[in-house]
């Protein structure tokens, strides 16, 4: 396998930051430096320029750069696939999500798959869907999960579930069971922040149906389903967000939705990897996501 020497230079190269580089390798700041520092003399080359405490890559490091991400990539696969004959996998996954997938829906998934693979170590991160797109295409990440619409031509998008947007508001508030789209306008609402998956669903269907989401009376604007719940149960405000994120409150009846007539806001949740071939392990996930929403039909 390949020198752990190379690796190391690998994702110190990727952030050019020997801190970030320690946390992924899970090793301290001083063995970084040093295996850096073995690296360059064993080659007889400096691989990194050090300006004012930042590190930047020399020719021969941006070079190098270059040709170990293959190599890396490659005894990753070679890795999986020794693994797969002994029946036993270990190694680390690196994954995204935005937030209501990351909060409410691949939480459930996650667990039952560690408790099927124990060895893997998943690393999760959230964000809205324009980040996390930008963590997969930089490879920060193997996999993700987003509520957007695919939009990336580097991106192979796999429709993942199936998603409806709720106007719900305070169950202590008196509002009728359902209202026309026209009503929608004489609400107060929170909204989620533009570059979210929620958000841009919301204007784009809105849109289709020749309403702008600037007509909404939006009264504050907050970045997360959970501080928009919270902000709903003591407001008399309305919101428009996924049904996934607020069963357990509507079913404490502390939250309630309001049907709005002829009209539905639907979405198709993706997993998304970057082009090409995807990362093993990052499929194995995938495959044991797809296998368990098939037998629980469309929800976690």
């Amino acid at each position: 396998m390949l020198d752990h020497k190379l690796t190391i230079f690998y994702h110190t190269a990727k952030h050019l930051n020997t801190t970030k580089a320690a946390e992924t390798l899970r090793l301290s700041q001083p063995a970084i430096s040093k295996s850096i520092k073995e690296l360059e003399k064993g080659l007889g080359i400096t691989l990194f320029d050090r300006e004012k405490g930042r590190l930047l890559l020399t020719p021969a490091g941006k070079y190098l750069l270059e040709q170990s991400e293959e190599l890396i990539e490659r005894e990753r696969v070679i890795t999986f696939n020794l693994q797969h004959m002994k029946k036993e996998f270990s190694g680390t996954l690196h994954i995204g999500a935005s937030t209501t997938l990351s909060q409410y829906i691949l939480p459930e998934f996650l667990a039952r798959f560690r408790e099927t693979h124990p060895y893997i170590e998943i690393n999760l991160i959230s964000g809205n869907t324009y980040q996390i797109e930008q963590e997969l295409l930089d490879k920060n990440i193997q996999l993700a999960f987003i509520e957007g619409v695919p939009s990336q031509t580097d991106i192979h998008y796999i429709p993942f579930l199936k998603d409806e947007i709720v106007l719900v508001t305070s169950a202590k508030n008196h509002s009728p069971e359902s209202i026309t789209k026209e009503q929608l306008k004489t609400l107060k609402f929170v909204v989620r922040e533009e570059g979210s998956g929620t958000y841009n669903i919301i204007q784009r269907q809105l849109s289709a149906s020749g309403m702008s989401i600037n007509e909404l009376n939006q009264q504050i604007v907050i970045g997360s389903s959970e501080g928009i719940k919270q902000y709903l149960k003591h407001s008399d405000c309305y919101a428009l967000v996924s049904v996934f994120s607020v069963q357990d409150e509507l079913a404490c009846g502390l939250l309630k939705i309001i049907d709005i007539d002829d009209f539905e806001i639907t979405r198709t949740l993706y997993a998304i990897h970057k082009q090409g071939t995807i990362d093993p392990y990052a499929e194995l996930l995938l495959r044991f996501c797809n296998t368990s929403r098939t037998n629980r039909g469309n929800r976690p």
